[in-house]
């Protein structure tokens, strides 16, 4: 059965509730998925379980638990993002084993640069999307966490975020 999924780093921040705030203002899948680090953009296959266990596991087997912060606001298109400021090289790295491999048909057209970052705002113009970092511009939080697992999430019909694997970096 075909599924539409996304593999990704959920990230656990003592002060969460800050980018919770943030998100609830702008982004319009803050009630269907947690924040996170996209690794590999959304697709759709007919793996199973094991199968997507397995392709990490020979991929990312080497990769030990890293820490990572968030600063500061971006904006790229209708996209507000917090900025990966430490652990960029390793996430970096994750991506392209992850796409050089078997990811690799699944790799959207668009993506000629991958830059690690958060999502916090969605928006519908240019415009608008310039008028919300103005406004939030300030938003000048740091966020720390360890990164342990990479997680392989299926979107439901509702957009909604179902945890499918979960691999643990050792």
């Amino acid at each position: 059965m075909l599924k539409k999924r996304t593999v990704m780093i959920f990230p656990k921040f003592e002060n969460m509730k800050l980018i919770d705030e943030l998100r609830q203002k702008y982004d319009p899948l803050v009630d269907k998925v947690q924040p996170h680090i996209t690794l590999v953009f959304p697709f759709e296959s007919n793996l199973v379980d094991s199968e997507i266990y397995k392709i990490l596991d020979n991929r990312l087997n080497k990769i030990k638990p890293f820490e990572i912060c968030v600063y500061g606001l971006s904006v790229t298109d209708c996209w507000l993002f917090l900025n990966i400021t430490k652990g960029t090289d390793i996430l970096y790295k994750i991506h392209d084993i992850l796409y050089e491999n078997e990811f690799v048909k699944y790799k959207p057209l668009w993506l000629n640069t991958y830059t690690p970052h958060m999502t916090v705002g969605k928006f519908n113009s240019i415009e608008e999307t310039k008028r919300a970092y103005e406004y939030e511009k300030s938003f000048e939080h740091t966020f720390s966490s360890m990164i342990d697992k990479v997680s392989v999430e299926i979107i439901g019909e509702e957009d909604e975020s179902i945890i499918e694997v979960e691999y643990s970096l050792f």
